[in-house]
């Protein structure tokens, strides 16, 4: 199959990126061996020659040396010199902004500083990133917008994050979500909008028109009809109950929830019901085909060309660097207004650390022009600081043809503040839209058992 050495590729970049973590982490130490070239290949699933391709890349980048009859004995050590900063990031991270290598090349240069980085899983209750605060158990975090609306404290004293001035260089509209009685709390990385991403030789066997800004969901689903081919191919799928996808609908309805003065919110509202009802019908069209867990499951089926069409984000397009068929973006199909939801990753200082000074130089060399530029380069991410976003130059990264796209819709960027519900309102929102898309109960039930929770 055509996936089959994308695959491959994907399964050879996962083993190098997890050894190189070991190493830098200090899980595998100085003058340990690695497990035999045979034994990688049975854990990470790779042909011996693949796995050798892999041990070549981390001799290139000082890692390990190759012992003749021997094996591959590690070479790299962290020096613990100085201050250590313990920085805890999202572990897609590394496969989306090459995080690893960037923290290896700060620590290369310093000598009073060193990062040790800790991938972490951070999860949704405000209290246990609080507690991982409070115990000191990172200097510096990534936080993206879901995590910040939990963390967000009534006045700039109550924050358990440190303040930094605005930084006036990166895109205006990504300081603003983290801005506060104007010092800003979370300092963004890299950002993406949610998109349409569409294989364009399916458009070209059937000789359909390409998407394009005008639109609107029932053009989507006409189309997504005449791309579905049996029970091979789906013309579009989505992760429907994606936090970063389903809101969607309702900020193109031009939702906001505002309590009446029964303090209760009227979840009855026709704006609230179309937008539901359009992302049930959506749903329906691609249900019972398919069920998927994340957005990795829809991206993986798009790879695969068994889906024409999906819903993603920039950093999704990293795991198509090595489509081997023809794919480009456009702008999300509308309702009555054409928004799209913004995803933000950004860094945030532990309030409570005591090398706040050192956790900010590591913060400011992530946002430099020469780190920013190193993602633009060689990702499809898009970095924050906005001289790095729009350089233009010889490409080493495949990227689809309108990459430059985000550019023309940062008018309808929107974030979950927009709607004016808390993450722990979105969260039941959610729960409830899971029971009527999969019709276990009917939307006037759900709209009722929400005016009760909320």
């Amino acid at each position: 199959m055509k996936p089959k050495r994308a695959a491959s590729r994907s399964r050879l970049e996962h083993m190098v990126a997890t050894l190189k973590q070991d190493i830098l982490t200090g899980v595998r130490s100085e003058g340990d061996f690695l497990p035999s070239e045979l034994e990688l290949g049975a854990q990470y699933t790779l042909s011996k020659n693949t796995v050798r391709k892999g041990l070549d890349v981390l001799v290139a980048d000082g890692f390990i040396e190759k012992v003749p009859r021997i094996g591959a004995r590690i070479i790299r050590k962290k020096e613990k010199t100085g201050e250590i900063i313990r920085f805890g990031y999202y572990p897609s991270l590394d496969r989306e902004t090459q995080l690893l290598e960037l923290v290896n090349r700060f620590n290369e240069t310093q000598s009073d500083i060193q990062v040790e980085p800790y991938p972490v899983g951070f999860p949704r209750r405000h209290d246990a990133i609080e507690t991982y605060l409070q115990e000191g158990l990172f200097d510096v975090i990534t936080v993206n917008l879901y995590n910040y609306e939990y963390m967000r404290p009534d006045t700039p004293e109550k924050s358990i994050l440190e303040p930094f001035d605005p930084h006036p260089e990166l895109y205006p509209f990504l300081n603003a979500p983290f801005l506060m009685g104007g010092r800003q709390y979370v300092m963004p990385f890299v950002f993406t909008p949610v998109m349409l991403c569409y294989n364009k030789e399916h458009f070209s066997e059937l000789g359909l028109s390409e998407p394009h800004s005008g639109w609107r969901w029932d053009d989507l689903r006409e189309t997504a009809h005449k791309l579905k081919k049996g029970n091979e191919r789906l013309g579009f799928l989505i992760h429907l109950l994606s936090d970063n996808r389903w809101p969607v609908f309702l900020l193109q309805n031009g939702v906001k929830f505002l309590r009446g003065e029964d303090g209760r919110y009227d979840l009855h509202d026709p704006k609230v019901k179309e937008a539901f009802e359009m992302l049930n019908t959506i749903a329906q069209e691609q249900f019972p085909n398919l069920s998927t867990e994340n957005d990795a499951d829809v991206v993986s089926m798009f790879l695969h060309e068994r889906a024409s069409m999906i819903m993603a984000t920039y950093s999704n397009l990293n795991e198509l660097k090595l489509a081997e068929f023809h794919y480009d973006i456009a702008p999300l199909p509308h309702m009555d207004n054409s928004r799209t939801m913004l995803v933000i990753i950004g860094l945030a200082i532990n309030k409570m650390s005591p090398r706040k000074a050192a956790a900010k130089q590591f913060v400011d060399y992530l946002l430099s022009y020469e780190t920013q530029l190193h993602i633009r380069k060689h990702t499809l991410n898009l970095p924050s600081l906005k001289r790095a976003a729009e350089w233009v130059g010889e490409e080493v990264v495949k990227r689809p043809y309108r990459y430059h796209m985000y550019r023309e819709i940062v008018h309808t960027f929107r974030t979950y503040a927009d709607l004016n519900l808390s993450p722990d309102e979105l969260a039941m929102i959610r729960q409830e839209l899971m029971y009527y898309i999969s019709k276990l109960d009917s939307l006037e039930t759900i709209l009722n058992r929400l005016e009760e929770k909320l």
